[in-house]
């Protein structure tokens, strides 16, 4: 007997199972990254030797470390401009405004660098080191860096989930997908910040307080400790709650808050390994984004180093305008995708999603030459 909404599955010794085309669902199905309905029930014997076992970039069943690294790499290597070219493409856009910046800065003469002192090194009114303007034009390209991140996570995640399913993505399929979630995430991004600041902020706060009101010792006392446990705290919110909810966010099509549940039904019971493969999957990124930044970071420092005053400044600021374009495209789809399929491992894991994107694959294997 079939499943509600799936392809007959047979045994070997039965008839060929029932014709579904490639990337489409049995009627009445639902779609394969839909809000979860009832786990499917157990796979009759032999089942699986009529199914196909790895329709796309992972093999459809519970995913190891392996899995989860292999698949990430696979997509990008699959999907080379909606990966790699996107995330340039994106966080180079979001440059455009600090870069303009820079140049009304520069062009007034308010943006300007020197390692000499004095007040004859030709800097503008900001002093010799341009710590106003320069740090103004620095931290405005965090911000729009990590604006770039926002949209490109939504957009990569729709890239993994057709890699899933051995489907390529165009970059105008990413974005249509993507756009509508875009509001979501960034009030995602943002309740996100919110919840790091508070943490953080006030175990530091107290600390102050009671080292005014009651000697050093005692802020350090006091402080200390707290500080330890909101890093913990800190650690476990982001885990539970929000390592999974972009993906949610995005397939499932929710809100902030109902993203949030489902990375919390989603992470019940698998902390650990969540955390574990964050924890790698960091210090792996921060490798190569140290790899990549340290040789774009000192050919900038040449530039006031040749060129003290506004070219120097020009140089070391459109230097690491560059490193975070350069890193983006490099480790931002990576990471996405190795959170997505953490997102599909978990639904696999607890909802049985494995069967219902076989069915969304159908059973003749994609061409992914």
């Amino acid at each position: 007997m079939p499943f509600p909404g799936e392809t007959t599955i047979v045994s070997d010794d039965q008839p060929s199972p029932q014709e579904v085309p490639p990337g489409h669902l049995p009627p009445g199905a639902p779609p394969p990254y839909g809000a979860p309905g009832a786990a499917p029930a157990p796979l009759p014997a032999g089942a699986w030797t009529a199914l196909p076992h790895k329709p796309g970039v992972i093999p459809l069943r519970p995913l190891s470390l392996g899995d989860l690294y292999d698949g990430a790499f696979t997509t990008i290597r699959r999907n080379p401009r909606a990966m790699v070219g996107l995330a340039a493409a994106v966080t180079a856009l979001f440059m455009v405004v600090p870069v303009a910046l820079a140049l009304l800065l520069a062009s007034t003469g308010d943006l300007a660098v020197s390692f000499r002192g004095g007040s004859g090194s030709g800097a503008g009114p900001l002093g010799d080191v341009g710590t106003g303007a320069l740090g103004v034009v620095s931290n405005l390209g965090t911000l729009f860096g990590a604006l770039a991140s926002v949209v490109l996570n939504g957009m990569l995640v729709h890239v993994v989930a057709e890699a899933v399913l051995g489907r390529r993505t165009d970059i105008g399929a990413a974005w249509a997908t993507a756009r509508p979630r875009l509001l979501p995430l960034v009030g995602l991004t943002l309740l996100n910040g919110l919840t790091v600041a508070v943490l953080l902020g006030l175990p530091v706060l107290v600390g102050v307080l009671t080292g005014l009101t009651s000697g050093l010792a005692f802020g350090l006392l006091t402080g200390i400790p707290l500080l330890l446990a909101a890093v913990a705290l800190l650690v476990f919110v982001q885990v539970r709650y929000f390592l999974l909810a972009p993906p949610a966010l995005v397939l499932e099509r929710t809100g902030v808050r109902a993203s949030l549940r489902r990375a919390a039904s989603l992470s019940r019971d698998q902390f650990w390994r969540l955390l574990g493969i964050s924890l790698l999957t960091t210090l792996v990124v921060g490798l190569v984004s140290q790899v990549i930044a340290v040789p774009l970071g000192l050919l900038g420092l040449l530039g006031p180093l040749a060129l003290p005053g506004t070219g120097g400044a020009l140089v070391l600021v459109f230097s690491s305008y560059l490193t975070q374009v350069v890193v983006g495209a490099i480790t931002t789809p990576f990471t996405s995708a190795v959170v997505a399929l953490q997102y599909v491992d978990q639904r696999i894991r607890k909802e049985g999603l494995d069967m219902t994107l076989l069915a969304a694959a159908g059973p003749a294997a994609p061409d992914l030459r």
